[in-house]
């Protein structure tokens, strides 16, 4: 249903096809969290590595939403923005807020004071909301580095109506939350000066050296001015047998063709050279067809059209050149590269089957994992799910989140960007 009209809101070479999976090398162990990559991605992004973590991902999901014990650590992913980096500096003592750029190696843009934000960052909007953190968040009490994401500031709060109730309301990206306002989350929202979620917590003798730690989402308690909403996710509802049984026959497709496509996921981390290294178009090319709202379902179909995305990538490049020298160089590398995946023809239809699967376990996570939620949320008026989840495991973290939501993120303007 378009609930527009209920809610109102306004402003106060030949690869072995049997290589085993084992795991090849640390990925993602210590490093700071700006940016996590989505689950199926981390076979293109880590080869056979990645095939073997999503296959234990997958496997612990299995264990969880049977009822029984995982390791798996599972945090909402709040569509909150922009990411929040405060706390205090461990080399001058003092307390501190700024974006992701506090991390930067040359030219970290930490805030101790209004000045300082004033300095660095010359978008009002986001000087205002970098000034509101800066006065409230001690309030809270950390003692060391962590990042959270925005959700919204006062002004940034709304009230709205659904059915017969009243709703405070906020959108900090492209999600719209509603919080139903005589509840007491909904007080908590009215009365508070800004609100955050906590996600991540940061170790190192300097601010330029410090790694993220995973599995520690930071616990703070709200006060009178700050409402510090949880990511932590309580309770998951079981599958049924029938979806056991569903779950387990997508893992089992996916192990296979990912012992299939292992060692080729290998090559495709090196052959190549620069942006046209294969396992980087190949993730652009996933990338593109599900935020352009296209199938990623037929796996003959799929796997036939990447050639003509490279191609086309190719061209592109080959057009761009001014000389005829250059221009060669990459009808070359073009004529290779197709040439390379009419070779790998048949691990490439593995190597799509994989992503395909991984997929679809994925879809039946979120699904089941959206069962269970206490707040309403929409994006662009009607009624959606949450943007998703992170989820860690032994030293690596990954994104679960929902098609719908990565096609409608793309077209939000950052209005802390402009």
């Amino acid at each position: 249903m378009d609930v527009r009209s209920t809610i109102s809101m306004k402003p106060p070479h030949k690869v072995s096809t049997h290589a085993p999976l084992s795991p090849r090398m640390d990925y993602n162990r210590s490093m700071k969290n700006t940016h996590l990559e989505h689950l199926e991605d981390d076979i293109l992004n880590s080869g056979s590595t990645g095939g073997f973590t999503v296959v234990d991902f997958l496997k612990n999901f299995g264990l969880l939403l049977d009822g029984r014990k995982s390791e798996l650590s599972i945090s909402t992913k709040w569509d909150g923005a922009p990411a929040i980096i405060c706390g205090t500096d461990p080399v001058t003592g003092q307390f501190f807020v700024g974006t992701k750029s506090v991390f930067n190696k040359v030219d970290p843009k930490v805030c101790y004071s209004d000045t300082d934000i004033e300095r660095y960052y010359p978008v009002s909007e986001l000087r205002s909301k970098l000034k509101a953190c800066l006065e409230y968040l001690p309030e809270l009490g950390i003692s060391g580095v962590v990042q959270g994401d925005l959700l919204f500031t006062q002004m940034d709060c709304a009230w709205g109506n659904i059915g017969d109730k009243q709703y405070i309301t906020f959108t900090p990206n492209a999600i719209t939350y509603a919080i139903q306002a005589n509840t007491p989350k909904g007080v908590q929202v009215i009365t508070s000066q800004l609100g955050i979620v906590f996600h991540t917590v940061y170790k190192g003798e300097t601010l330029q050296s410090m790694d993220a730690v995973y599995n520690t989402a930071p616990k703070y308690n709200s006060t009178k001015n700050v409402f510090v909403a949880t990511s932590e996710l309580s309770k998951v509802s079981k599958f049924s047998v029938r979806d056991a049984a569903k779950y387990t026959a997508i893992i089992n497709r996916a192990t296979g063709s990912l012992k299939r496509s292992s060692q080729f996921l290998d090559i495709i981390q090196e052959y190549g050279e620069s942006k046209f290294i294969i396992a980087v178009i190949f993730k652009q090319f996933f990338n593109q067809r599900i935020r352009s709202g296209l199938s990623v379902s037929n796996t003959q179909k799929v796997a036939s059209e990447f050639a003509k995305f490279y191609a086309t990538k190719m061209d592109e490049e080959i057009d761009k050149k001014k000389s005829e020298k250059g221009k060669e160089k990459y009808r070359i590398m073009k004529k290779n590269g197709l040439a390379f995946i009419v070779r790998y023809e048949q691990e490439i239809y593995f190597t799509v089957a994989s992503y395909i699967s991984v997929r679809a376990a994925k879809k039946m996570i979120i699904d089941q994992l959206n069962i269970v939620k206490d707040i309403k949320t929409f994006v662009q008026g009607r009624p959606s799910q949450p943007e998703g989840y992170v989820v860690s495991y032994n030293g690596t973290a990954l994104k679960f989140v929902d098609d719908d939501f990565r096609r409608a993120n793309i077209t939000v303007i950052k209005s802390w960007a402009k």
